[in-house]
C-alpha cells in the first residue's frame, strides 16, 4: 500500500525541461542545370517544409556549391572540396499587418533582399577558365580493377571507332540551412559538360507581313549533321589493277561497323526575344528614355535590379528548331523587338545552349494597304447622292475617302477632307441634272490606302 502510495504521489512531479526539438529543412529536389554559351543556371525550388514534414520550413539561406571533376561528388570528403558559388538568403516569415479602421488597405511592408520558401529560384554561374580546372576528389579505398580475359577466340569482331575523350564536368549540389546553422541533406549532384558546342549562327534577318514576322538565319558554320559522310569510291582503271575475266575476286567477310563518334543528332537553334535587354547601354545603365518606366515613374531614377531574381532565358522557339527559320504569329507594328539565335547541342547526353548570335533590332513597318471597300451603291435624292458600302473588317482601319468625278470620264476627287468613320455618306453639294460617279477609298492609321471601290453613278435630282 505505501509502495503504491509512493508511486502516484510521483506521477505528477514536474522533470527537468526538455531541449526545443530542433528543425533541420527539407532536401532540396528537382535541381536542374543549363548551360547557355559561357554561363550554367542552376534552378530549383526554396523548400518550405522541414524533414519531418512539418510547415513552415525553418530556413535560413540555401547555399550552391560546385566543383569541377571527373566525377560527382558522392561522399562528406568529395564534397568539402567544392566551392561555394551562391548564397540565396531566405526571407523571414513576416506576420499579417494590422487593418487600419478605416477600411484602407495597409502599406505594404518593405522586404530584405533575399527568396522566399516555396519559391522557384536560379543561380547563374560564369564559366570561367579557373572554373574549368579539374581537381582530383579524395577516395575512401581503392577500388580493384577487373582483368580483362587474356585471350579472344574471335579473329574478327566489329570495327569500333575510338570513343571520344570526355572532359571533366562542372557537378552542382544544394544545401538549405536553418538560421541556426543545421543542414540539410545535399541534393543529389547534378552536372554539365564542359564541352564546346558549335559557334555562333549568323545575325538573324527579320521581315514581316500584315500578320506575321519571320527570322531567318545563317547556320553556324561548324553546325553538326545528322549523318555520317563516307567518302566516295574509287573505280578501277582499266589496265591498272584490273583483275582478270577469268578470275574471281577474293571478297572479304562484312564486319559490322559501330560509330561512338561525338554526336548523330543535328544541330539546332532556339530564338530568344531580348528586347528588354536591348534597353540597356553597353555600359549595362539603363537608357536615360526608359530610365523612368523602369523606376515606376517618368523621370524618376531606375530601379536597382534584385541580385536574387535570376531568370533563365526563355527563348521563343517551343522546342529547338531544325530549320534556320521561326515565323512568329502577330506583329505590332511601330515597336522595335531584338532578338538572337542560339545553337543547341546534345554533347554525352546533356543540352548544351551555345553562344548568341549577333544581336538583330527590328522595327515592323506598317506598308500593308486595306482592302477596297465593296458593294458601293449610291441613290439620289432631291438634291443630293447618298452613298452605302460594306465595312472593311481590317482592325487598324482609320476610316474612308469619298471621291467623285462628273461622267463620264472626270478624274475624281475626294470629297470628304477627313476619313468618315461610317460607311454611308450624303453628298449635298451637287448639281441638278448633273451626272456623278463615285468611288470608296479606305485607309488604315498608318496612312495607307486600298485601291478604289467599285464605282457608283447617278444623276442628280431637282
Amino acid at each position: 500500500m505505501f509502495v503504491l502510495f509512493a508511486v502516484m504521489a510521483g506521477c505528477g512531479k514536474k522533470g527537468p525541461p526538455l531541449a526545443p526539438f530542433p528543425r533541420v529543412p527539407a532536401l532540396v529536389t528537382a535541381v536542374t542545370p543549363q548551360r547557355i554559351g559561357d554561363d550554367v543556371y542552376v534552378s530549383f525550388t526554396v523548400p518550405d517544409t522541414n524533414a519531418d514534414g512539418h510547415k513552415p520550413a525553418d530556413i535560413g539561406e540555401v547555399d550552391v556549391y560546385a566543383v569541377t571533376s571527373s566525377i560527382a561528388p558522392a561522399t562528406e570528403k568529395q564534397r568539402e572540396v567544392a566551392t561555394l558559388v551562391a548564397t540565396l538568403p531566405v526571407r523571414p516569415m513576416l506576420p499579417e499587418p494590422p487593418v487600419p479602421a478605416n477600411g484602407t488597405p495597409p502599406p505594404p511592408i518593405p522586404l530584405p533582399p533575399g527568396v522566399d520558401r516555396g519559391s522557384a529560384v536560379a543561380v547563374k554561374e560564369p564559366q570561367t577558365p579557373e572554373t574549368r580546372v579539374a581537381v582530383e576528389l579524395p577516395v575512401d579505398r581503392l577500388i580493384p580493377k577487373v582483368a580483362e580475359p587474356a585471350g579472344n577466340d574471335t579473329p574478327f569482331g566489329p570495327l569500333v571507332a575510338p570513343a571520344p575523350t570526355e572532359l571533366p564536368r562542372r557537378h552542382y549540389f544544394v544545401i538549405a540551412k536553418s538560421p541556426r546553422g543545421r543542414e540539410s541533406v545535399p541534393s543529389t549532384p547534378v552536372s554539365v559538360p564542359l564541352e564546346s558546342g558549335s559557334s555562333a549562327p549568323g545575325a538573324p534577318v527579320v521581315t514581316n507581313t500584315a500578320s506575321e514576322m519571320t527570322i531567318r538565319w545563317a547556320p553556324s558554320p561548324d553546325a553538326r549533321t545528322s549523318t555520317f559522310l563516307l567518302p566516295p569510291s574509287v573505280k578501277p582503271t582499266a589496265g591498272a589493277n584490273a583483275t582478270p575475266s577469268n578470275t574471281t575476286p577474293r571478297v572479304p567477310p562484312i564486319l559490322t561497323v559501330k560509330s561512338l563518334g561525338f554526336n548523330s543528332q543535328a544541330t539546332t537553334y532556339h530564338v530568344y526575344d531580348v528586347t528588354s535587354a536591348s534597353a540597356r547601354t553597353e555600359s549595362g545603365e539603363l537608357r536615360r528614355d526608359l530610365a523612368g518606366a523602369a523606376s515606376g515613374r517618368e523621370g524618376g531614377p531606375p530601379m536597382e535590379a534584385d541580385p536574387y531574381d535570376i531568370k533563365v532565358p526563355t527563348p521563343l522557339t517551343p522546342a529547338p528548331a531544325a530549320v534556320t527559320e521561326f515565323v512568329i504569329t502577330g506583329v505590332t507594328f511601330g515597336t522595335e523587338r531584338c532578338f538572337e539565335v542560339r545553337p543547341v547541342d546534345q554533347i554525352f547526353g546533356a543540352t548544351v545552349i551555345g553562344p548568341a548570335s549577333p544581336r538583330t533590332c527590328y522595327t515592323p513597318k506598317d506598308t500593308f494597304a486595306p482592302a477596297a471597300p465593296k458593294s458601293l451603291a449610291a441613290i439620289a435624292g432631291a438634291g443630293v447622292i447618298s452613298l452605302i458600302w460594306d465595312a472593311n473588317a481590317e482592325t487598324d482601319l482609320a476610316g474612308y475617302i469619298v471621291l467623285r468625278g462628273e461622267a463620264p470620264g472626270d478624274t475624281l476627287q475626294p470629297v470628304t477632307k477627313e476619313p468618315v468613320t461610317v460607311t454611308s455618306y450624303r453628298d449635298e453639294s451637287v448639281r441638278a441634272g448633273t451626272r456623278y460617279v463615285y468611288a470608296v477609298v479606305a485607309v488604315d492609321r498608318a496612312g495607307n490606302n486600298s485601291p478604289q471601290s467599285n464605282r457608283a453613278e447617278e444623276t442628280a435630282r431637282q
